[in-house]
């Protein structure tokens, strides 16, 4: 009987631990099949990039997003993956009007273009980044 409460144990055990990579992999991206493209690159005074990102996904729970991230460099598919599932992400929202200007080193413009954005179709929004200023115009506050 003990034998048989060993391997219960190490079974629970590997399933806990496949269920956790899993977890992991799924709310980091590693099974996001979407397609990453960058819309729009403005470089500031300080070498810093901003980036407009367009997210598309033909699986049903994916859909469109927009989003903004800041880098050093632009961001190949795998960073902006990466990006999109962390903290980095200045704006996301479900539209295609997003466009980024460069007041200074220290302040960042997110505008929406041709139309206004409503707070419904934000889904996360940043007035700060890294000691970078974001303002938006034409865009709500969340």
């Amino acid at each position: 009987m003990r034998t048989r409460g060993k391997i219960v144990a190490v079974v629970a055990g590997i399933a806990a631990i496949a269920l956790a990579l899993l977890g992991y992999g799924l709310f980091h991206g590693y099974f996001d099949h979407g397609q990453f493209d960058i819309k729009q690159m403005e470089w500031s005074p300080s070498k810093q990039v901003a980036m407009v990102v367009l997210r598309t996904d033909r699986e049903a729970l994916g859909g469109l997003t927009n989003f903004v991230v800041i880098g050093n460099h632009p961001f190949s598919r795998a960073e902006l993956i990466h990006a999109y599932y962390s903290d980095a992400v200045i704006i996301a929202a479900t539209t295609t009007c997003l466009t980024v200007y460069w007041q200074n080193a220290s302040r960042l413009d997110v505008g929406c273009n041709g139309s206004y954005l409503e707070r419904n179709s934000i889904d996360r929004q940043k007035r700060e980044s890294g000691g970078i200023t974001i303002s938006y115009e034409n865009i709500a506050l969340k």
